[in-house]
């Protein structure tokens, strides 16, 4: 299998989720363009405290983004927003999913790529479930050929799926990267401190993408995601743990329905 494109969109939730699972793709096409999906910057995880605001943090991460990807020839960036100018907001994009559709094929009309890249629906991240489900209604509306990547994703005994598509589909590319690429990926990363740490868990050797197809978005991709709002921030004992830091997938299919309707 060889790639059919050489112009794409990759359209990811948060800075440094395009270098994890396309920063070797990134590098062998002609031109490319990234367009992450929310602030980057989640309420009620402390990184208010750390940055001094979460503004501040959003900020940070999108510097350390125009810095991962300067080495990639004729790769930019651009955010979805409201019609306001506003950003959405990470884990809330769900909530939001007609206007960020409306952004999202706005700026894919002005780029004009030959095909649209974006997480698989794998019930990782409720970020990276909307932007799947997002794709596929732009991809759909634009004619776009729509192609989609693993990131993680949690396996039916508790453990980490990582960079490995979960369920069955169209056959995956495994794009195994040259020791140049490599090493660039390596340097695209070290861009993101704020997220040091986090790429031990990935592999830098490979990268996988396939078509994707037949998703069914009525159906949940995992139990529950991790979620925090304010009820974070009561003091609970341990059995009511999860009902401040996660919420059911029921909420993510309720606003696929109704986006539907």
């Amino acid at each position: 299998m060889s790639f059919e494109f050489n112009r794409p969109l990759i359209f990811v939730a948060h800075p440094d989720d395009e270098t994890l699972a396309c920063g070797g793709l990134l590098q062998r096409m002609n031109a490319s363009l990234v367009v992450f999906a929310t602030d980057g910057a989640p309420a009620y995880y402390g990184f208010e405290r750390k940055f001094r605001s979460l503004k501040e943090y959003s900020d940070a991460r999108f510097q350390e983004a125009a810095r991962a990807l300067s080495p990639v020839p004729n790769c930019s960036f651009q955010l979805l927003t409201r019609p306001d100018g506003s950003w959405f907001v990470d884990q809330q994009l769900f909530r939001d999913l007609r206007p960020a559709l409306n952004s999202l094929c706005q700026i894919a009309r002005a780029f004009s790529p030959d095909a649209l890249l974006s997480h698989a629906y794998e019930g990782g991240h409720i970020d990276h479930d909307a932007c799947s489900f997002l794709a596929s209604q732009a991809a759909a509306k634009l004619s776009l050929r729509h192609f989609e990547f693993p990131l993680y994703s949690a396996g039916g005994n508790g453990k980490a799926i990582v960079q490995q598509f979960r369920d069955a589909g169209s056959v995956p590319l495994e794009l195994i990267l040259t020791p140049t690429e490599i090493a660039c990926k390596q340097k695209m990363l070290a861009e993101y401190q704020t997220q040091s740490g986090l790429a031990s868990a990935f592999t830098l050797t490979s990268e996988q993408i396939r078509v994707a197809s037949d998703i069914d978005f009525s159906v949940p991709a995992c139990r529950d995601y991790s979620y925090r709002n304010w009820r974070s921030r009561l003091r609970l004992g341990p059995f009511l743990r999860n009902w401040r830091t996660r919420i059911s997938s029921k909420e993510l299919l309720k606003k696929f329905a109704e986006f539907e309707d």
